[in-house]
């Protein structure tokens, strides 16, 4: 059998000094580019372009109208170069999908070293070097875990809270802290300055409680502290996380709640966030639904009140994660960012840490959610999610093999897994190999005819495996068949799995390992790298 395979149309490209020219206009003149690295999020993270976001390109279907709503945004897409297709691939989707200004970086990260720039190390880099920054030049107070150590023994009365997600809060805590989440600390300040104790505010590292640390003071609340490092100064000083229930979360008094919400606006006025009127809002998510506008609508409230009730369209990324993660959700600094709260207590204490980053439009919607139904706004539940982009075409592209017809045929059929190494590792079908998705073209253009005749693909759901096999239809690579419900519903079907990673997921990298996960030697090196963030930047930016 011939090999049919056709390679989509080239997709322009600009080198490395046009890109360097394009981000300078779109930082001097605040025009929206967005900038995204392909690869998988552990190849990023290991070297980037500074101020990338991470898109692998498993995701493009899955976030781009989320992260670029407006079809004529200038986008700049990379991969690792020196052969690497991923860039020119993912720009093509792009285009497919609408988009009409789309470039790779001719030659991706290797280009960009060999013109002598210095790419980045990490995730959430630019959140992360803020956080620094305010660290450094607002002297944010820190204690040591050794000291509070000191203060629990000798009972000496004090407070800490751990400003995390109430997940992370649920696994860990250091001992006797009361949950307080994020943007939360708006609405609990006043009763924390008539409670007249110290305060001491944790996270997992240094980023998100040098915030909270710094937003307290703001707030009034004198003797506020980081505690140095978080849960990983803690364990590295050789004490326990506490992982029994806990003290549970802290809640505000409706009085510290209202004064909250005017310290938290006076903040935010002052560093030029705006209040955002209800008919321009509502005009704005117009646009934006039909491609025309830039705006990220973000519900900075917890997942739980968002899952309850959300304006529809709008981005659930809780006020402390939308902060300390804002290049994950907003790639675009010009852009226009709309917060919005049950009232507008957390939005303004958002809105006013996001013009400190630097972004240029940052809103509150007046009244938040409470005025939004009192005026017969209606809200819907549950997490919003739409299909991925393209997701019709894919489905005219691809063939779906039911669970029941697969497990008949047996070894007749070449399963290969989609999915992220960490999902395969969890639930696969038996004896599937896994391909990184973003390499499926290639492997598959190297199979035998015949091995292409009978390749299934799956994943977790469905999913990405329909996008893959479209992809794979795109380039005349045969009509790989997908597992319709993807794994999941293999297992529904009654059908065994195999779990556990084999040598290919073992040693994938595709994604981050958090740094407290990678045991004492990676979060020494983890903390380390986050205090030269400062040192690093600089040397960068001079050389």
């Amino acid at each position: 059998m011939p090999n049919t395979r056709r390679m989509q149309a080239p997709v322009p490209t600009l080198e490395v000094p046009e890109l360097l020219a394009l981000r300078s206009v779109a930082e001097r003149e605040r025009t929206e580019l967005a900038l995204f690295d392909v690869r998988e999020a552990g190849e990023a993270h290991r070297g980037h372009l500074y101020g990338a976001s991470f898109l692998p390109r498993r995701q493009i279907e899955l976030r781009i109208a989320e992260l670029v709503p407006r079809r004529d945004t200038d986008i700049v897409v990379y991969d690792g170069g020196e052969g690497d297709t991923r860039a020119a691939r993912a720009a093509q989707t792009l285009i497919a999908l609408g988009y009409t200004k789309v470039r790779a970086l001719a030659g991706g990260l290797r280009a960009w070293r060999d013109a002598g720039q210095t790419p980045a190390e990490g995730s959430n880099v630019p959140s992360k070097l803020f956080g620094e920054e305010v660290h450094e030049t607002e002297q944010v107070p820190r204690l040591p875990a050794q000291e509070l150590r000191r203060w629990q023994d000798a009972a000496r009365p004090h407070l800490v809270l751990d400003i995390r997600s109430p997940e992370e809060y649920a696994r860990s805590r250091i001992p006797g802290a009361r949950g307080a989440f994020g943007t939360e600390l708006a609405l609990l300040a006043a009763d924390l300055r008539a409670a007249g104790k110290p305060v001491l505010v944790h996270c997992s590292g240094r980023t998100r409680s040098i915030i909270a640390c710094a937003t307290l003071r703001a707030l009034g609340v004198a003797e506020a502290y980081a505690l140095e490092n978080g849960t990983m100064g803690w364990q590295l000083a050789g004490y326990e996380l506490e992982r029994d229930a806990g003290a549970g979360v802290l809640a505000p008094t409706a009085g510290s709640a209202a004064a909250g919400e005017a310290g938290a606006r006076s903040l935010a006025l002052s560093a030029g966030a705006q209040a955002l009127p209800r008919a321009q809002f509502e005009t704005w998510m117009r646009e934006r639904a039909a491609g025309r506008a830039n705006v990220y609508p973000i519900d900075v409230r917890q997942l739980d009140r968002y899952t309850a009730g959300h304006i529809a369209g709008t981005l659930a990324v809780p006020g402390g994660l939308a902060i300390q993660r804002a290049d994950e959700f907003v790639p675009m600094r010009a852009a226009r960012v709309v917060f919005i709260d049950d009232g507008e207590a957390r939005a303004w204490l958002a809105a006013w840490w996001y013009r400190r980053m630097g972004f240029a439009q940052v809103y509150v919607l007046e009244g938040g959610l409470t005025a939004w139904t009192q005026a017969g706004g209606t809200l819907e539940t549950g997490r919003g999610r739409s299909r991925p982009a393209g997701w019709a075409a894919a489905q005219g592209l691809a063939r779906t093999i039911a669970p029941a017809e697969l497990h008949a045929l047996g070894a007749q059929a070449l399963n290969v897994n989609v999915d992220t190494s960490r999902q395969y590792a969890q639930a696969r079908l038996p004896g599937s190999q896994w391909i990184r998705y973003g390499d499926l073209e290639e492997r598959v253009a190297a199979m035998a005819a015949a091995d292409r005749g009978r390749l299934v693909l799956s994943c977790r759901d469905g999913t990405l495996s329909m996008l893959a096999a479209a992809n794979l239809a795109r380039e005349g690579l045969g009509e790989a068949r997908v597992l319709a419900g993807g794994v999941e519903a293999w297992k529904r079907a009654g059908y065994a799995a195999d779990s556990g990673a084999d040598a290919a997921a073992a040693q994938a990298g595709d994604l981050v390992v958090q740094p407290y996960d990678a045991g004492r030697e990676g979060m020494q090196r983890y903390l380390a790298w986050e205090q030269q963030l400062t040192t690093r930047h600089a040397q960068a930016r001079a050389h």
